[in-house]
């Protein structure tokens, strides 16, 4: 496989001649979530960022409309990392989030990580976190609470 001369300047085009996405691809949650997309969920502490993930999270995995109102285009199996919550307290909020939508717990379609830690600047976290993503097909991942890194650390 031959390499890119480092200098060579990056490939650009018009935008005009991009491909159109077709529409029925377009949303993984309408209006709010683009599929196969990456995003922050950012905000102050306490505004509920980990709530709203959650509820994305147990829309897909439960095919109900997020918030109770944006639809879920295609659901399938989500994951959840949250960093900051101990594991009980996780289990919790899915629950009450089920609860809310007439949903039962073991029936949902939702999987969380149990590591206490997880540093994608690591190689084994890397090599850990590419093995389960090669093992499971996830259709939402979501990973709340990451904190900022004291120099040293």
């Amino acid at each position: 496989m031959a390499v890119s001369d480092p200098c060579e300047p990056l490939p650009v085009v018009p935008v005009a001649r991009l491909e159109r996405q077709p529409p029925q691809e377009r949303w993984l949650i309408r209006d709010l979530w683009s599929r196969g997309s990456v995003g922050i969920i950012g905000g102050a502490p306490k505004c509920c960022k980990s709530w709203l993930g959650l509820d994305m999270a147990t829309s897909v995995a439960s095919a109900t409309a997020c918030l109770g109102h944006f639809p879920v285009e295609d659901p399938g199996t989500s994951l959840v990392y949250l960093a900051e919550d101990a594991l009980p307290m996780v289990r919790s909020r899915i629950e009450a989030l089920c609860e809310h939508r007439g949903l039962a717990l073991d029936a949902l379609d939702l999987q969380v990580i149990t590591a206490p830690t997880l540093r994608l600047d690591r190689e084994n976290d890397q090599q850990r976190h590419n093995a389960m993503n090669t093992k499971d097909n996830f259709e939402f991942v979501v990973s709340l609470g990451y904190r900022r890194r004291e120099k040293g650390s």
